[in-house]
């Protein structure tokens, strides 16, 4: 009997899941208090700290603004060089986007001495500030997407991101929105596709991956094939922002 009961946990486990990748699929695209999203920017750019951040982190909010015909700017503001390896993962970084849709011409990787990959590195926020005006210098980008305070680990440098943005956004003379990604507690962080089903966002915008979009986000994190180390294969599997991201809107232009 018991073995029978394992056997049914089993069997009811695997169709929840093959139920919630369906459901992941039909409800595909971008939300903003329960109801489809109309109105989208016109040019994002993704802003942020290290190499594969893009498709950890960022890839179902890019996948949604490339299918509404936004313009998709992409600037990382290290190389990921903690283990020497920065002139390897700037390329990665570049292949990794040309797999997301964003052409190499819109993809810029930034090397300064101030802003080094490392947990123990603190970037100071005017320096991000700085870091972002120049790239932005002659631009029509008209919102930022970038990490939340919480920088979904805690991470100094993904922090960083988010004060440099605020800085930025409240001396510019030109308006500018700012867009911040969510960070889920951990006891929903490595639930799945499961978080981008139940995911409802209230005020926050809300974007799924379909099935489709989610293998393309796999095929992006293979271009980084210096960090695929084998957690980052439970990663891939098991992390709710490969296929759901909760975006606040966090100052909107005027």
């Amino acid at each position: 009997m018991r073995g029978a009961s394992y056997a049914w946990s089993g069997w009811l486990a695997v169709a929840l899941v093959v139920l919630a990748h369906v459901l992941q699929s039909l409800s595909a695209g971008a939300y903003h208090g329960g109801a489809r999203l109309t109105a989208y920017p016109k040019h994002v750019l993704v802003l942020t700290a290290h190499p594969d951040d893009e498709c950890m982190f960022f890839a179902p909010t890019i996948h949604a603004l490339l299918a509404h015909n936004v313009t998709v700017s992409a600037l990382c503001l290290s190389r990921g060089d903690a283990d020497g390896l920065g002139h390897v993962r700037a390329q990665e970084l570049v292949r990794s986007y040309g797999v997301l849709g964003v052409p190499a011409k819109r993809v810029a990787c930034v090397d300064d001495p101030h802003l080094q990959d490392g947990m123990q590195r603190t970037w100071a926020p005017a320096r991000v500030r700085d870091a972002v005006r120049t790239h932005m210098n002659g631009t029509h980008i008209d919102t930022i997407l970038t990490f939340d305070a919480g920088g979904v680990s805690l991470h100094p440098n993904h922090r960083a991101l988010f004060h440099g943005a605020v800085q930025l956004q409240s001396e510019l003379a030109t308006p500018l929105s700012l867009w911040t990604l969510h960070t889920w507690s951990w006891r929903i962080k490595f639930w799945g596709v499961l978080v981008s089903v139940l995911q409802r966002g209230g005020r926050d915008y809300v974007f799924r991956s379909s099935m489709r979009e989610y293998a393309q986000s796999l095929q992006a994190m293979y271009q980084h094939q210096t960090q695929l180390v084998w957690f980052r294969y439970l990663y891939v599997l098991f992390s709710s922002y490969m296929y759901a991201n909760r975006v606040r809107l966090v100052v909107q232009a005027l």
